[in-house]
């Protein structure tokens, strides 16, 4: 039974405008059709012409939801230069000059960024990574260091400039065409080096933060992600264009990853989110180079996302494995949650980051699941009407009455879609999805929230896989309590950065001041329990006092995305404007592409 919907803002034209989209035929490429290829025996990219993209936009006529005040704090640290670039749009809440931030809450971030930094320098200088209860360093991401790649952009934004100085000089020395472990996982490397690399190099040119760097460790941040991308290509030869997961660095070779299909057949396949979340960073290398090919590179594979066959459940929502070969989706587990969730999330931000014919397409694919999303799967949990969650889909396409943490994204980014599309009513979705990401902070011991969380539905049952909860009397109470509850054993905060990123956007674009508050007592949440006499680490238990334990872990986005959103909470708004730059999912921005 498809549930009935507890937001009432789409009409029955918008219904049948995003219908008469999922029933357009796919647009893949086909024999005749020019594409970008690649060599398998050398390393260059061969360039042919892009198979386009368009579709007709979308428009989605929603009804108010929530209102949020407008109003803003005092003391604010001020930005180095007074440089701006051109705006395409006015995103971000006009708050009054000198208004906005708070100096000392950001200068206690910057602390918390040294301190890490400075165990990182001290125990593990040159490794991927700081393993701080045990005091070294180990290399899970190939041995470039992905800690200073990824952790670059937030000191640049923060000026520790003596922490600038000695990254760059470690960036300029990486062979990014080699590592001992053969294997490099795309994703991952994509988001965190590659958009590393472009955002420092956008940052440090853009005349907007301090750049008193040596010219040439700066154009290295530039060569070294066209190196690096041009070992990635590699991987998106597959019969569709679809990017495998994994790409052989030694021989330039993809390495397939397989998936059986709730049919029982066995497939090449990549999760979605790893095949969709390429646009950012390729279509910014591809303006920064002048090289499209980056760009028609990411486009081909793309085209099976945003046209999906079978047609999701919802339209949409797609599930989380692509064939690889054929290009077909595997599953219905739909939802803004891992394994789908940066895929959508890059849908409309590579709109916001140039706006045409291709990216409108993307835009229009992300309407329709926002559609999806406010129709069937924003939910009420059971004697919660104010709290929204979104539900993930099983591999069936059926209601799970889950969320993980990676989903909380997703507030941040439709109050971003409402203000690129002008939509207002997305804003309210966004503060309420956003909120319902505040409930699981809010309602543990620690203040920290946890991996993966459950609630009950409006019958005040789960669904049947999970019936067993239903009789678990400590459920029952977390349930009846908080409106939530946690799932054995996903009680872990592993650096989650997604419900602080959501905050950070919600004040930005309302300027309502709760939203720096929660985030503020998720910073001091942060301190107390995930704090330790070296730098940070993992909290085995939130819902613990002190967290129960730590584990031995501290992952270089804890520098990328979880101090920088927290900074820029606090920093001046016109630090990083929103209409300025666009970010990926590792909270690397780069400039926006506009026509001043």
């Amino acid at each position: 039974m498809i549930p009935k919907s507890p937001f009432r803002f789409l009409s029955s034209l918008s219904l049948l405008s995003v219908q008469a989209f999922a029933a357009r035929p796919p647009i893949v490429p086909v024999e005749g059709k020019t594409s970008t290829t690649l060599s398998s025996t050398q390393n260059t990219l061969i360039t042919t012409a892009p198979v386009p993209l368009a579709s007709a936009p979308i428009s989605l006529p929603f009804s108010g939801y929530l209102n949020g005040t407008n109003t803003t704090s005092s003391a604010s640290p001020t930005p180095t230069s007074n440089a701006t670039l051109p705006a395409c749009k006015s995103i971000q809440y006009a708050f009054p000059s000198g208004t906005g931030g708070n100096a000392t809450r950001a200068a206690a971030v910057k602390e918390v960024y040294q301190y890490a930094w400075n165990a990182y320098v001290e125990y593990a200088w040159g490794y991927d990574e700081l393993e701080p209860l045990s005091k070294q360093g180990t290399n899970d991401w190939y041995g470039w260091g992905v800690t200073v790649v990824d952790g670059i952009d937030t000191a640049i934004i923060m000026e520790l400039t003596d922490v600038v100085s000695k990254m760059l000089g470690w960036i300029q020395s990486v062979d990014f065409t080699t590592t001992p472990d053969g294997d490099v996982e795309v994703f991952d490397t994509t988001i965190r080096y590659l958009g590393g690399l472009l955002s420092a190099y956008d940052l440090l040119k853009s005349g907007q933060v301090y750049n008193d760097y040596p010219a040439d460790q700066i154009e290295a941040l530039l060569s070294q992600a066209k190196i690096l991308a041009d070992k990635l290509a590699y991987a998106f030869l597959t019969p569709s264009g679809i990017s495998a997961g994994t790409v052989n660095f030694s021989n330039n070779t993809p390495v397939e990853a397989t998936y059986t299909a709730p049919s029982g057949t066995t497939y090449n396949s990549t999760n979605t989110a790893s095949a969709g979340s390429f646009l950012i960073e390729w279509y910014r290398l591809a303006t920064l180079t002048g090289n499209t090919t980056y760009r028609s590179l990411v486009d081909i594979g793309e085209q099976y996302l945003t046209h999906p066959s079978p047609a999701p459940v919802y339209p949409g929502l797609v599930g989380t494995q692509f064939d690889t070969t054929g290009g077909g989706m595997l599953n219905f587990a739909g939802g803004w949650h891992s394994e789908v969730d940066s895929f959508l999330e890059y849908l409309i931000k590579i709109y916001h980051y140039k706006a045409d014919n291709i990216t409108q397409g993307y835009a229009d694919f992300w309407l329709s699941a926002t559609n999806s999303t406010v129709e069937n799967i924003a939910l009420h949990p059971y004697g919660f009407e104010d709290l929204t969650f979104l539900s993930g889909l099983d591999e069936n396409g059926v209601l799970t009455y889950t969320m993980d943490d990676y989903a909380c994204f997703a507030g941040g980014n439709f109050l971003l879609g409402c203000k690129v599309l002008g939509i207002d009513s997305l804003c309210d979705l966004g503060i309420a999805a956003a909120d319902g990401c505040h409930q699981t902070y809010n309602t543990t011991v620690t203040g920290l929230g946890p991996l993966y969380w459950g609630w009950f539905d409006s019958t005040n049952n789960t669904f049947p896989p999970h019936s067993t909860v239903d009789i678990d009397s400590g459920y029952r109470g977390q349930g009846a309590a908080n409106g939530e509850f946690i799932v054995n054993g996903d009680e872990v905060y592993a650096s989650f950065p997604e419900s602080v990123e959501s905050w950070w956007y919600a004040y930005r674009i309302t300027g309502d001041p709760r939203w720096a508050e929660y985030a503020w007592d998720m910073f001091l949440a942060l301190n107390e329990t995930a704090r330790n006499s070296v730098a940070f680490a993992t909290v085995n238990n939130v819902d613990m006092p002190f967290g129960e334990s730590q584990s031995d872990s501290l992952d270089s986005f804890f520098f990328a995305e979880v101090l920088k959103y927290q900074y820029l909470t606090y920093a001046d708004p016109s630090t990083i404007d929103l209409g300025q730059w666009v970010f990926n999912t590792e909270s690397h921005p780069v400039r926006v592409q506009c026509t001043p």
